[in-house]
């Protein structure tokens, strides 16, 4: 290289350094001007088109990740939120499902319990290029507090993060133009299903229902509350299993449709037999992901459909 050439690359080397270093000054006093409010930057928004979804219409996914729960909202405002993530070998499949969806921000995060089938991928997911609004998590007893590692890694990813996390509570709050009510129940015990946040997603006239794992000892105690549990859809509890979807759980449901997340073969012998039988009592229409895959209904707040893997 010729000197000249070499004076020239250097010059142009010392340009892109000043062109960088402007940059993310401009970047660094925009952020500081937003913090203290004297500029509003524009929130990331989601787009509400998704899977061709009407406008004025919610969806709810019902993603299949083996023998794991994971569910996403997704309101006609395009606002979202993520109920649990399954283990954490599918968080990729998960992070791929957002991405294929074109979901940028996830509004609120839901850990229903501490349970790697339930939160497992977690960590990925908070580590993830998705902006993160509020994780809501269990309240858990000091002396019950999980050790497990991707219990660990979950909490030092929200730390790296800097998200947003409260404990949950009974109190309801907008997601677009439906609302989440979150119902939580008194325990104290060692069985970690029964720490599981439910939560009830109502747009227009029509509901859907979570409840993780939560047994029968908890979902007698929400329904003794008084808490208005009725739902179009349920997410049935712990993957179909016989400690969950008592009949007064159940009944107090009064279900048209039922979702049951398992993987296929699974050792636990989930959906159970009985339990399936007692939500027949109420529908006929029962899915699982391990027969039908990704499950996606669309409700405009008055009809309500559905599409499985084969159709989507």
């Amino acid at each position: 290289m010729s000197a000249r050439s070499s004076k020239r690359a250097d010059q142009m080397l010392r340009r892109l350094r000043r062109l960088l270093f402007y940059i993310f000054l401009i970047a660094a006093v925009l952020l500081l001007l937003d913090a203290y409010g004297i500029i509003d930057l524009p929130d990331i928004k989601n787009e509400p088109q998704i899977y061709d979804i009407p406008e004025g219409s919610a969806q709810v996914h019902y993603i299949d990740v083996g023998q794991g729960d994971c569910s996403l909202i997704v309101s006609d405002d395009g606002s979202a939120m993520l109920i649990d993530c399954g283990e954490s070998e599918y968080s990729g499949t998960v992070l791929g499902y957002l991405s294929d969806l074109g979901i940028k921000k996830l509004d609120y995060v839901l850990a229903t319990h501490p349970h790697s089938d339930h939160m497992g991928g977690m960590a990925d997911i908070i580590s993830s290029d998705i902006e993160i609004g509020t994780f809501i998590m269990p309240k858990i007893p000091d002396d019950r507090i999980p050790t497990t590692r991707v219990y660990e890694k979950m909490l030092l990813a929200l730390a790296d993060k800097g998200c947003k996390v409260k404990a949950a509570e009974n109190e309801s709050v907008s997601l677009g133009s439906g609302t989440l009510e979150f119902m939580t129940a008194e325990y104290s015990g060692s069985n970690m299903n029964n720490y599981s946040v439910a939560v009830k997603f109502t747009f227009g006239k029509r509901a859907f229902l979570f409840s993780g794992d939560a047994e029968e000892e908890i979902e007698k105690e929400l329904v003794d509350a008084h808490n208005d549990l009725s739902a179009d859809v349920y997410k049935a509890g712990h993957h179909g299993s016989d400690t969950s979807s008592s009949m007064i759980w159940l009944s107090a449901i009064d279900p048209d449709y039922c979702v049951i997340e398992c993987g296929k073969g699974n050792s636990y012998g989930h959906p159970d037999s009985e339990a399936v039988e007692r939500m027949r009592i109420f529908t006929d229409v029962i899915l699982r992901t391990d027969i039908n895959g990704n499950i996606v209904f669309t409700t405009d707040g008055d009809n309500i459909e559905y599409k499985t893997s084969e159709e989507l």
